[in-house]
């Protein structure tokens, strides 16, 4: 594939969001105090993910009429197993960047784990003050990269917010199955990837 750039989600696409998430639905729980197992909660989490909801979190919340809230933290996200070796494989080819819906202090996150140095660009919601699945985002990233849409591809875990609006863009993509919203099923032919991995280890496979 003749591509120049290859942008990244960073949520269930580079970091594992999954002790994250568990340790959110414990100390909420705790909170509110109500009587729910964590596993019924991540149960309706992970339907809350299927039916598109933009917050899975969210979704279980009020579906189980909890009012108290609990912070997302990322203290416990950790990296994929095989990410800082696939990032040193393809910064070699491509150039790198990221498209994500984070705060600014993950720039401190990713020198933190010894991957910054791989990306040419990150382009960060709260610091661009735009957000996915917005199309303006993405068409902001091509602008950035000065590069044709084409010559790019998206690299994310959900159709809703990286897959769709990358395809409406012009970019190629590829889904990364894992974490919460790999139950996610295409709406539309919009929302169907142009290739499929089920690890970040296979992005070498396809990115030769």
């Amino acid at each position: 594939m003749q591509f120049e750039w290859v942008l990244f989600d960073l949520g269930n696409t580079l970091y594992d969001e999954s002790y994250s998430d568990y340790d959110r639905v414990i100390s909420l729980i705790e909170k509110s105090k109500c009587n729910i197992s964590p596993d019924d909660f991540l149960k309706q989490m992970k339907r809350g993910a299927a039916s598109y909801a933009s917050s899975p979190f969210t979704y279980a919340r009020e579906y189980f009429g909890i009012i108290t809230n609990h912070p997302y933290s990322t203290e416990k996200e950790v990296l994929f197993d095989g990410v800082y070796d696939v990032l040193n494989i393809l910064s070699r080819k491509y150039k790198l960047g990221i498209l994500a819906n984070q705060p600014s202090s993950t720039l401190e996150r990713l020198k933190r784990d010894e991957i910054y140095n791989f990306f040419d660009i990150c382009l960060l919601s709260e610091t661009e003050n735009m957000f996915k699945p917005d199309i303006a985002f993405f068409e902001h990233a091509i602008k950035k990269v000065n590069c044709s849409p084409s010559k790019i591809v998206m690299v994310g875990d959900r159709l809703d917010n990286d897959i769709m609006p990358a395809k409406k863009s012009g970019m190629k993509t590829i889904r990364i199955k894992q974490g919460l919203n790999s139950i996610q099923k295409p709406l539309s032919d919009e929302y169907a990837p142009d290739w499929e991995v089920t690890s970040v280890q296979q992005l070498c496979d396809f990115l030769k």
